[in-house]
């Protein structure tokens, strides 16, 4: 059974929870991620002489999909996914992935997220989540071109639990919107992919698999001697 957004929002604040932001979880360089490779949601990308850019994908009246501002309107580059369309099987493993294609002088390379927004909703077009507000987060540095980087944001826990009572267990035919905005942008397009794969590891996950492996090679090393 579902509950309308009003409903959780409130049981939440009731208890002390708050929205907080999209949490980031750190870059991650991909490959062969770029448009028509991966599930796009959205895609902008800055006027003509214009270092900004916002726009976003959601549901209008008439349970109609709506895009507006700066985003791209190609199948590929920005359009509604449903959750069982991205694989998603479980919403801890949801991760929006940003890949921002600036160019490769050191000057031009950084960008500015400054918001970013995920909404959910219904197969009939009711708003089920709202992602909240967002902390805006500086990239000094990306790596350039369409698909070969992106940063990793998930819901945080707070988030995380008011989506699983929004949502409920039967989330298939949910749809995804999103909404962004960015400022020194001087290259483009900027864009959005869901993933509901295995969560990335965290730095602090590669350090002790590191570590695993400099002990096992001892143990190896000791075991031939």
């Amino acid at each position: 059974m579902k509950f309308t957004l009003g409903i959780v929002s409130g049981l939440l604040l009731a208890s002390g929870a708050a929205q907080a932001s999209l949490e980031f979880v750190g870059p991650q360089q991909f490959s062969g991620t770029g448009l028509g490779a991966v599930n796009t949601v959205l895609t902008l990308q800055s006027p003509a002489n214009s270092t900004s850019e916002s726009g976003s994908v959601g549901v209008g009246s008439g349970n109609t999909q709506v895009i507006t501002g700066d985003a791209k309107t190609g199948a590929s580059q920005t359009t509604l996914r449903t959750l069982g369309d991205l694989g998603i099987a479980s919403l801890a493993d949801l991760r929006i992935v940003f890949n921002a294609d600036e160019p490769g002088t050191t000057a031009d390379n950084g960008i500015t997220l400054n918001d970013l927004v995920l909404n959910i909703y219904s197969p009939t077009g009711s708003l089920l989540f709202n992602s909240g507000s967002f902390s805006s987060r500086t990239f000094t540095s990306t790596f350039p071109g369409i698909g070969n980087s992106g940063f990793v944001f998930r819901l945080d826990n707070a988030q995380l639990l008011q989506a699983q009572a929004a949502l409920g267990t039967s989330f298939a035919g949910d749809r995804i919107g999103l909404s962004a905005s960015l400022t020194n942008a001087t290259g483009g397009p900027e864009t959005f992919f869901v993933t509901g794969a295995a969560p990335i590891p965290e730095p602090s996950t590669y350090a002790l698999m590191v570590a695993g492996l400099v002990v096992t090679g001892g143990l190896v090393r000791r075991r031939k001697r």
